[in-house]
């Protein structure tokens, strides 16, 4: 067996990315477990949909703004 670590846990960066950005983004629990799912995928699609709201959305979550 020579799975890595990454595989082995279970959430690649791409599923991470997309719970963090969703969350970011839509501000819900459920959301982010579905769009976890699409992992990369679902990053693209919100980096060329809503780029441009990615980054005040980690502010706003964050309460630094």
């Amino acid at each position: 067996m020579s799975e890595s670590s990454s595989t082995s846990a279970g959430l690649g960066l791409g599923s991470i990315l997309a719970i963090l950005i969703s969350i970011a983004l839509n501000k819900s629990f459920w959301w982010a477990i579905l769009h976890m799912l699409f992992g990369w995928f679902y990053v693209l699609y919100a980096l060329v949909t809503n780029g441009k709201n990615i980054i005040p959305g980690f502010i706003s979550l964050l309460g630094l703004g």
